[in-house]
């Protein structure tokens, strides 16, 4: 039994339509050299990572899509394989960005190694499972379809990219009065009370973008470049209805979106500051819309009709339209009250940012395609606006239950 025999297997694995086999095979040579195969099995995970890597995607992004096509056994082997692959990166050539995904996911420096003999006994999980979920995992990496590189590659990241998005004090408290703001959105019962602090965050997110791109701009009107990308993973169904909602938060907050279906991913382009609110809006409203559904669901439609998926991807799709324009109203409202001494400042700079925007989603994604959508459920949509116009956008009147 050599190291090359090893590997064959795990890679005829990899492709196979049906591993069982191939399963079985490994184990017999597991039962000779467990070390040896702990080690090809690491080597090989890692190098199927870093490949994974290249071909676009980004912890968030393999974690995010494996809860949606393995098992949910199978995560805590992949983050382990994700640390195990890190080792080789100094963590300072690894983007800040990329650095709190890995965070997120409960990863830092320094990165735990991979021995599957030593992770299947801190795990309690036997043996063949554990080989079970190594093949899982590869043939996981292996199918995954090449997605647009949002970030430098750990190993390449320039401590100058790094810093390029910290945030300062004033952006943190900002960002803590939003969250705060979707928190309680989140938590209320009543709808209109939802939307109303919504409406209130849209309108905090939106004098803040434009103080901060003032703020940015120098006196020749030049605005540094800060455009960037990040990706929401919606959950199914509906992603088409969702991902229109995400693009309406976008719309309003200077970012433009783009969405793969077949993922159920929306990637949105935008400045750094714009593109944190955008994700903290939108994945708010993403509940918020879900909730409004299904208690529209117990007042709309006879012998279940509320319950189809034409009535509820109709409702998200109106929803998304009218909570659109009124997110819009509040954008519109803000730059109308600027201080008239920056007036003249203000569509420049915005016109520079836009430009900026535009630069990137090209590069990024040189050939998109405008799909539109048809709407097959009146009461649906019907029950779609009337939910959207509980929202209380305008933090002047009262909240009313």
């Amino acid at each position: 039994m050599s190291e090359a025999e090893i590997l064959q297997v795990l890679q005829q694995a990899t492709v196979a339509a049906e591993p069982e086999e191939h399963l079985a095979e490994l184990g017999r040579y597991d039962e000779q050299d467990q070390q040896l195969v702990d080690q090809v099995v690491r080597n090989y995970l890692t190098d199927l990572m870093r490949l994974t890597w290249e071909r676009g995607w980004a912890p968030a992004d393999v974690v995010q899509h494996a809860r949606r096509q393995l098992e949910p056994g199978v995560e805590p082997l992949l983050t382990a394989v994700i640390a195990a692959e890190h080792q080789a990166y100094k963590p300072s050539t690894i983007d800040s960005r990329w650095s709190d995904q890995l965070a997120d996911l409960g990863l830092q420096h320094p990165f735990d190694d991979l021995d599957l003999t030593d992770w299947s006994a801190a795990q309690r999980t036997g043996r063949y499972l554990s080989l079970d979920l190594a093949l899982q995992i590869a043939a996981f990496l292996y199918r995954l379809p090449a997605l647009a590189r949002l970030f430098p590659l750990p190993g390449t990241a320039q401590r100058k990219a790094a810093d390029r998005t910290q945030q300062s004090g004033t952006d943190r408290k900002m960002l803590a009065r939003v969250r705060a703001l979707l928190a309680k959105a989140e938590a209320t019962e009543f709808p209109d009370e939802a939307e109303a602090l919504s409406g209130k965050a849209q309108e905090l997110m939106a004098k803040f973008s434009l103080d901060h791109a003032l703020l940015d701009a120098g006196p020749d009107l030049e605005l540094p470049d800060d455009s960037g990308a990040r990706r929401i993973w919606v959950e199914t169904p509906y992603v088409t209805a969702k991902a229109q909602l995400v693009g309406v938060v976008a719309d309003a907050n200077g970012c433009r979106t783009v969405t793969m279906d077949q993922l159920a991913v929306v990637t949105i382009v935008g400045a750094e500051l714009d593109l944190q609110l955008t994700e903290l809006l939108a994945t708010s409203l993403l509940v918020q819309a879900n909730r409004a559904m299904l208690a529209a669901g117990k007042h709309y439609g006879q012998y279940g009709e509320s319950r189809t998926r034409s009535f509820r991807q109709s409702f998200l799709m109106a929803y998304a339209q009218r909570i659109g324009e009124r997110l819009q109203a509040t954008a519109d409202r803000a730059r109308s009250a600027v201080a008239e001494a920056d007036q003249d400042r203000l569509l420049p700079v915005l016109s520079r940012r836009e430009q900026q925007v535009d630069a990137l989603f090209t590069k990024l994604f040189p050939e998109t395609v405008t799909r539109r959508t048809r709407i097959t459920n009146g009461a649906g949509w019907h029950a779609g606006l009337t939910a959207a116009d509980l929202a209380q956008l305008d933090n002047h009147r009262p909240v009313t239950r």
